[in-house]
């Protein structure tokens, strides 16, 4: 098993990350849009007042479709106007990051599919100078999600390469030796001490009559 330090991982993401940016742009990137605003603005301006020129009282209809229509109208201005603006905002704040783009995205795909649904029925039963311009915000309404969708899955492969590049880097630095385990030290046995041999008595000799003084007995 490898073992690394976190302030190396931090180093080799901040190497990656400078890479990454150092890299220069292709012309066609350079020229694109780099927010979801600037991408979705102009087919949502677009789209605005396509809704409010609709007059659904002179589609040829029914009552049922009328009022679905009308319902759906107004769906998508509330989205326009309370919905949405708020997840550009996040998704402009951060473009480059794939959770908080997706959000906007999603709801963008929300709003096409009930747009779908009105212009269905608008182009059997709108007149021409209502069905025709709200075909043509449709039609540029796709062509912007289809690029936000485009521009998302870009994201996600660049920050997947970079991922599996760390990756490589990683399993290329040589695995550090594992510590040699620690040994307790031993006590030595300890040592019999021999008894001390009992200092032995010198006896004194009995003094002679000359060393006494004491004269010889006749």
């Amino acid at each position: 098993m490898r073992f690394f330090s976190s302030s190396l991982l931090l180093t080799l993401c901040g190497a990656a990350a400078t890479l990454s940016a150092q890299t220069p742009a292709s012309p066609a990137e350079a020229q694109a849009p780099r927010t979801p605003s600037e991408i979705l603005q102009p087919a949502l301006s677009t789209l605005q007042p396509t809704l409010d020129a609709l007059r659904t009282d002179k589609w040829k209809t029914s009552g049922a479709a009328r009022e679905e229509t009308e319902a759906n109208i107004n769906s998508i201005r509330r989205d326009l106007e309370t919905t949405l603006p708020p997840l550009l905002a996040t998704a402009d704040a951060a473009p480059g990051s794939i959770t908080q783009v997706l959000p906007a995205y999603r709801n963008i795909e929300a709003l096409y599919d009930v747009l779908l649904r009105v212009a269905a029925v608008a182009r059997s039963a709108a007149p021409t100078q209502q069905s025709a311009p709200l075909e043509q915000a449709m039609a540029s309404l796709d062509a912007a999600r289809r690029d936000l969708g485009d521009r998302l899955q870009a994201v996600a492969l660049t920050q997947d390469q970079q991922v599996r590049d760390l990756q490589t880097k990683l399993r290329a630095i040589p695995a550090a030796p594992a510590p040699a385990p620690a040994v307790c030290p031993t006590e030595p046995p300890a040592k019999k001490r021999r008894p001390r041999p009992k200092p032995t008595q010198k006896t004194t000799p009995a003094p002679t009559a000359s060393q006494s003084g004491a004269p010889p007995s006749p």
